[in-house]
């Protein structure tokens, strides 16, 4: 059966990457792809985005990120414990402003929060591949150019287990050589689009719509 990932929880119904959105999210979904960042007070907490107007998440603590945010609790997106999440998780790790040993402390406390049955993912593949054989649960790359299904392929050839979270637009390249099985498309919106892809025999498919798509499982 292919497997339905909700984006940030319920994104269209609450507030993205929060602990209300994801848990309601696994209601209608397989999975919740969710983004968690690392603050300067190496706390963990789930926001896409690497800033906030002109601060960076790494450069500000938890008391500082409450005060950009007007006062709102941090308390539904502060991750602490895999106890607050409910369901099967596919993390993505952001590390796109952190240095080594930034991105080193991020997934050291990674480490305590996943369980087997989640999905861990970067952008950063050197990140992903530095820490797999740490990692008690199974782990991905994502994608979004054409030019990577090369490496990937070539990465693939060595890891029978490595997921691929690769952007929908690469499955119609001609390029595409990836095991299917360990392919996961995002972010589909498009009903069209995605019982097409339910079609496939991919592993599974991202969307911002998962209380909507739900009625194309297969």
């Amino acid at each position: 059966m292919r497997k339905i990932f909700g984006h940030r929880g319920l994104p269209r119904i609450y507030k993205e990457n929060t602990f209300t959105s994801i848990n309601k999210a696994n209601e209608y979904c397989d999975f919740v792809e969710i983004d968690v960042r690392l603050t300067k007070d190496n706390n963990l907490i789930l926001f896409h985005d690497p800033n906030i107007g002109d601060d960076l998440i790494k450069d500000l603590t938890l008391a500082e990120l409450e005060i950009l945010l007007n006062g709102e609790s941090l308390e539904d997106c502060v991750l602490m414990s895999r106890d607050q999440l409910d369901g099967k998780i596919n993390f993505e790790i952001k590390t796109d402003t952190l240095d080594d040993s930034e991105i080193d402390i991020l997934f050291q406390k990674m480490l305590s929060i996943l369980e087997p049955n989640d999905i861990v993912s970067s952008f950063n593949w050197k990140a992903i591949q530095s820490f797999k054989d740490l990692f008690n649960s199974s782990y991905g790359i994502i994608f979004d150019k054409e030019e990577q299904l090369f490496q990937a392929q070539s990465l693939s050839n060595h890891d029978e287990d490595l997921f691929f979270m690769a952007h929908q637009t690469l499955i119609d390249s001609r390029n595409f050589d990836l095991p299917k099985h360990k392919t996961v498309l995002w972010t589909v919106n498009d009903e069209i689009d995605f019982q097409r892809y339910m079609e496939m025999e991919i592993y599974g498919i991202v969307t911002d719509i998962p209380d909507t798509m739900q009625i194309y499982r297969k």
